[in-house]
């Protein structure tokens, strides 16, 4: 039989991300001095699962790259009636996926002292990337003090609960660590007010002796909040 040459003439795009395809163009020749056109298919394979099967006339395939990391692209040639099979290999290079993570609501907000707050959250991977991110997202809830209150679930679950126990101004923001295959990410800070409740009447003038009206602007009613920062 004749020898035949394969050769990968480009791979785009590189880099690409994960689950992104990747358009993987080659050719077929005769080995000098042999003549002739070869026939037959190629198959393209990244080493690590992915892999795409075309003829030699059509001479392109896209695959997909299911993990990250340094790529060795090889289109082999199987040969046929008249060539020997041939080879080829070319260097690529899969990022992760970015992501981000965004709070979608806190409720209740504001949130009287001793209240629990429940905070939803999404993380969505960004385009050219694919698929569904997996693992953990903390919410943390920080005060103007520095002090933080924190509450972690997966991803599937999309919620967590932040029970306060202090009055006071918070940014909450949720975080998100990333996996094997995405990036992690940040959300923009979300402002979540803690109110104190107080459980009686209050009034300056009656702690001075003085019986206030029901009208008097010193009586503070129950049930009412008042921020702290």
């Amino acid at each position: 039989k004749a020898e035949s040459t394969t050769t990968i003439t480009s791979d785009a795009p590189d880099p690409s991300v994960v689950f992104q395809p990747i358009v993987v163009n080659f050719t077929v020749g005769p080995k000098a001095p042999a003549t002739g056109t070869p026939t037959g298919n190629v198959t393209v394979t990244d080493g690590t699962g992915a892999s795409c099967t075309a003829t030699v006339a059509v001479g392109t395939c896209t695959l997909t790259p299911m993990s990250p990391g340094a790529k060795t692209l090889t289109a082999t040639y199987e040969g046929d009636t008249v060539f020997n099979g041939s080879s080829d290999t070319e260097d690529h290079f899969v990022d992760k996926a970015s992501t981000t993570t965004t709070i979608n609501s806190n409720t209740p907000n504001p949130a009287y002292l001793g209240q629990t707050v429940t905070v939803t959250f999404t993380v969505a991977v960004v385009s050219p990337g694919t698929g569904t991110p997996t693992g953990m997202v903390t919410v943390s809830a920080v005060k103007l003090d520095g002090s933080v209150l924190q509450c972690t679930a997966s991803l599937a679950a999309g919620s967590c609960t932040l029970p306060f126990t202090t009055v006071g101004n918070r940014t909450l923001t949720a975080s998100y660590p990333g996996d094997d295959n995405y990036k992690s990410s940040v959300s923009p800070g979300v402002q979540q007010q803690v109110l104190f409740v107080f459980t009686g009447f209050f009034s300056p003038l009656r702690t001075a002796g003085i019986c206030p009206s029901s009208s008097s602007s010193g009586v503070q009613k129950l049930g009412s909040g008042v921020p702290f920062k």
